[in-house]
């Protein structure tokens, strides 16, 4: 069973990507668990994970909407590829 540890969110609002649309990026670190026997587990190190969640923030308090989420395992992306990327995805937000 593959666990997710937060580590850390970077930033709450790592960056804006339209009047009213944020990012927000998280790291994760992956764990392999597997159980031994009855009182003992196995944990395995996979590595970590960033997560990136675009929300809209609408002007209400505390009423954020997620648009999409992300997941990188290498290279973690500029905030212009990551527009470049929702721009395929979702046209009608930046027009």
């Amino acid at each position: 069973m593959i666990v997710h540890e937060l580590i850390g969110t970077e930033t709450l609002f790592a960056g804006q990507l339209k009047e009213g649309y944020y990012v927000i990026r998280e790291k994760y670190n992956k764990l392999d668990v597997q159980p031994q026997d009855v009182d003992s587990f196995q944990q395995i190190d996979c590595g970590t994970e960033d997560i990136i969640t675009v929300v809209f923030d609408p002007g209400n308090d505390y009423s954020l909407i997620c648009l999409d989420t992300y997941t990188f395992q290498s290279k973690f992306p500029s905030l212009s590829e990551l527009q470049q990327t929702l721009k395929t995805k979702h046209e009608d937000l930046f027009q």
